[in-house]
């Protein structure tokens, strides 16, 4: 899977208000007691609780694909502040885009720069409202006579990109 997954292990709490967006869709579950797809091109701030440890399953970016790290003013949709960038490894890229908001004038003063922010994303956003999370052991539970009867069943239709 390594040439193909991006497998992380998460853990709360995680209260920040950024916004990731990636142009695939991600796989997030909570040791699979409440799972969920997530639509590709989705503006996301994932929230964990304390003590909780999630699991993130998605796809390795192509490389023209970009990723977004975005905030915004208050609890509005406009845009403070976001930095596109080629991910490679979350885990080392976005502590320093972090860093810079923190040291921006737009976190000082809670006012956009204009010229900072693309008049275009790279990409089209998804105006998709994301899926409730379900219980995968209850999907198991519901579905395991389809299973044992299928070499396959898809957990989350045809609506998805994923396949």
């Amino acid at each position: 899977h390594r040439h193909q997954l991006n497998v992380m292990f998460v853990g709360g709490p995680n209260e920040r208000k950024d916004y990731h967006i990636e142009e695939g869709e991600e796989m997030l579950s909570y040791f699979f007691e409440q799972m969920f797809l997530l639509p590709a091109r989705i503006p996301h701030s994932p929230q964990r609780y304390a003590d909780t440890v999630g699991l993130v399953i998605e796809r390795k970016r192509l490389k023209t694909e970009m990723d977004a790290l975005r905030y915004y003013v208050g609890e509005s949709t406009n845009v403070l502040f976001e930095k596109w960038f080629h991910c490679e490894d979350l885990g080392t890229q976005l502590k320093p885009i972090i860093q810079e908001f923190f040291n921006s004038r737009q976190y000082q003063t809670g006012k956009p720069n204009p010229d900072e922010l693309l008049k275009e994303t790279p990409f089209p956003l998804n105006p998709t409202s994301v899926m409730e999370p379900f219980s995968f052991r209850g999907w198991l539970n519901d579905h395991r006579g389809e299973i044992k009867q299928k070499k396959s069943l898809s957990i989350f239709g045809d609506n998805f990109e994923t396949e």
